[in-house]
């Protein structure tokens, strides 16, 4: 039989914390403990031995706890120590293996789209681009997702320092046609890109969130433009893929949808 090696204290100060972050308004002791299942004198102890240390914050005319500040400064010390490129690797090495597809991580840079991590499987040619290679926003895949999550007034300030460049017959050259393509982007929360900026090659591609719910970088797979024609029950596939794969990379980011909602 497994030693339990838990300490009961230790175990309700946790939870007591869950229920609290749950609870923006606060809780009462009696709520807590009713909650908690806990003696009154007890979660009392336990309250005032974090409060001492700000990780607990009492409302003394409405008598109702709230989280301390000592968490945001905990949070914040937690989050400068996530490496993106740490986070996603992994990742990324997983699916290439699976799929045997290829899988590049990107992020906005100076006004243009910056692959900083990928992984190819044996099979791939090299049809998207070098390492740290910059490519354009308006008309990548990557690019296109991250460019959905910026303020419109950010928008057109690229677009008037950038320009539009038109690299093929598909690429769009209009701001207010590259409005509509990303306001498409944010509903359906993927961008496929197909012989936009080059001719022979699709890109698909996914955003992932930090924390704060802010659009960080992207996850990207790109295939041949002929069997993605040809195929298009697989690029339904990597788009399913993509999104469950961003939104565990998202979750160690920091992210919480569900959180960011309420």
């Amino acid at each position: 039989m497994p030693v339990d090696y838990t300490v009961p204290a230790i175990d309700r100060a946790v939870r007591l914390l869950e229920i609290l972050s749950l609870a923006p308004q606060g809780r009462s002791l009696a709520q807590l403990a009713d909650e908690l299942g806990v003696p009154k004198s007890t979660l009392f102890r336990i309250l005032h031995t974090l409060e001492e240390h700000a990780v607990v914050a009492e409302d003394p005319d409405r008598k109702l706890f709230t989280l301390g500040m000592r968490l945001l400064e905990w949070g914040h010390a937690a989050l400068s120590r996530i490496d993106l490129k740490t986070v996603a690797h992994p990742t990324l090495q997983k699916l290439a293996h699976e799929t045997r597809e290829s899988f590049y991580l990107a992020i906005l840079d100076h006004d243009d789209v910056i692959i900083v991590d990928h992984v190819d499987t044996p099979e791939v040619w090299k049809m998207v681009t070098r390492l740290g290679h910059r490519s354009p926003v308006h008309c990548t895949a990557t690019g296109l997702v991250l460019a959905a999550d910026l303020e419109a007034d950010d928008l057109e300030r690229l677009v008037g320092r950038k320009g539009l460049k038109k690299y093929t017959d598909a690429t769009i050259t209009g701001l207010g046609a590259l409005k509509r393509r990303l306001a498409k982007i944010r509903q359906d929360g993927h961008s496929i890109v197909d012989g936009e900026y080059k001719p022979d090659l699709c890109a698909i591609a996914v955003p992932l969130r930090d924390h704060s719910g802010r659009v960080v970088a992207s996850l990207m797979t790109a295939i041949p433009s002929e069997r993605y024609r040809k195929n298009k029950r697989r690029a339904k596939e990597l788009i399913a893929i993509l999104s469950r794969s961003a939104g565990m990379i998202s979750q160690r980011l920091g992210y919480n949808s569900s959180k960011l909602s309420t």
